[in-house]
């Protein structure tokens, strides 16, 4: 989506009326299963999103799909989505809402890169520490790249907390270069 706004403005909905209606929790779960029946089938989000069909055939083509097996504060949302034409958008509304959701629970996801996978115990202290720094439930996505060499690179959002050592090596690269040698 080119309007990053437009994505929180229609997740925020979606999450102010799942919390109304007391189906957060069920919401998101569907939304996820949505999600992944988007993936695995491309062709139904080219259909709700295409210019080509009626309004009305999109709804119907939702509540084929869907019906009952949603909770109806979702099943109206897409309705509106497809209403407002914005279904080529569900991607970062989706991934806007769980953002959203996960700010309203107290978690913060950190992705995790170290060069081998982390034991488990050092995985439980890294995320007891972050939890500590952030004030919220850390809930981390591990990645291994053995280009990091050793130690421990942690994205959350925006934040970066790089301590690998290719990052030390190349700070004292940097440093050594512009170093006065006599």
């Amino acid at each position: 989506m080119r309007n990053r706004t437009v994505a929180t403005r229609y997740a925020r909905a979606l999450l102010d009326a799942a919390e109304t209606a007391d189906v957060l929790d069920g919401v998101a779960e569907s939304f996820a299963s949505v999600m992944e029946l988007v993936d695995r089938k491309p062709e139904l989000l080219r259909f709700l999103s295409g210019p080509h069909v009626s309004e009305e055939k999109k709804r119907d083509l939702l509540d084929t799909v869907f019906g009952d097996r949603i909770e109806a504060t979702l099943s109206h949302f897409f309705r509106l989505v497809v209403e407002k034409q914005r279904m080529e958008s569900l991607h970062e509304i989706y991934a806007e809402f769980q953002q959203q959701v996960e700010v309203r629970k107290g978690l913060r996801r950190a992705l995790v890169t170290t060069a081998v996978p982390l034991p488990e115990d050092l995985e439980s202290e890294l995320a007891t520490r972050l939890s500590a720094l952030t004030g919220a439930k850390v809930v981390l996505r591990k990645k291994v790249d053995p280009g990091v060499v050793g130690g421990v690179c942690v994205r959350m959002g925006d934040e970066v907390i790089d301590g690998t050592l290719r990052t030390n090596l190349a700070r004292l690269r940097a440093r050594l270069s512009q170093a006065d040698v006599r």
